[in-house]
Formats: structure tokens, C-alpha cells, sequence
């Protein structure tokens, strides 16, 4: 084979030549037995083995990123949910004075068909 310089997207011919050789052969069999071998012998990682390598990292991080982001806005940046509720209701509907507040809103409803 040729010694590589650099990556070189074109196919190399010696390589190519040496395994057409091998399945083209007399015993294409063994080759590929021999191939099959060394690939489970070689301990190859799954995708789900690399995942669980990075995954306390991960978790570390996000814990990190989470804390930081609790220290610079602290505790009085996190809205309470029932103030800002309470906050943004109207204290009365007066969408229609004269008409009942169900009425308006099944007419609003159907109207919007």
C-alpha cells in the first residue's frame, strides 16, 4: 500500500487490488472469517458504550451549568407561579356590560367557527 501524505478522498489502488485478490481468490471464505475475527477481537464500542462513558460528565456539567445559573440570578430572579397569576387576572370582565360573562364567552367561542 501506499504510504498516505494526506487524506486523500480517491480510492487507493494497491488496497484495492490486494482485496479484490483475497475475495476473488481461491478461498474467499477464510479471508472473510479472518476478517470477522479480528473485528470482534479488536473490542469495537458501540454507540451506547461511548454514551455511557460521556454520561456522568454530562451529568456534572448540567449540575455546574444549573448552580452557576442559581448563583448569578438567584433565588428572588425565579417568578412564584400563583403571585404571577394572580397578577395577570383581570379583577372583573367587562367585555360586555349587559350581557352575562358566559355569554360572551360561548358567543366569542362560536363565532371563531
Amino acid at each position: 500500500m501506499t504510504e498516505p501524505v494526506s487524506f486523500e478522498s480517491s480510492p487507493d489502488a494497491e488496497l484495492g487490488a490486494r482485496l479484490r485478490s483475497a475475495l476473488d481468490g481461491p478461498e474467499p471464505e477464510q479471508f472473510l472469517a479472518r476478517v470477522r475475527g479480528a473485528v470482534r477481537a479488536s473490542g469495537r464500542e458501540t454507540t451506547w458504550d461511548v454514551l455511557a462513558r460521556w454520561a456522568p460528565a454530562g451529568l456534572v456539567a448540567a449540575a455546574a451549568a444549573a448552580a452557576l445559573f442559581w448563583l448569578l440570578l438567584g433565588p428572588a430572579a425565579v417568578p412564584d407561579p400563583a403571585t404571577q397569576l394572580i397578577a395577570s387576572a383581570p379583577a372583573r370582565m367587562d367585555i360586555a356590560p349587559g350581557q352575562a360573562e358566559a355569554d360572551v364567552l360561548v358567543s366569542t367561542l362560536m363565532e371563531g367557527r
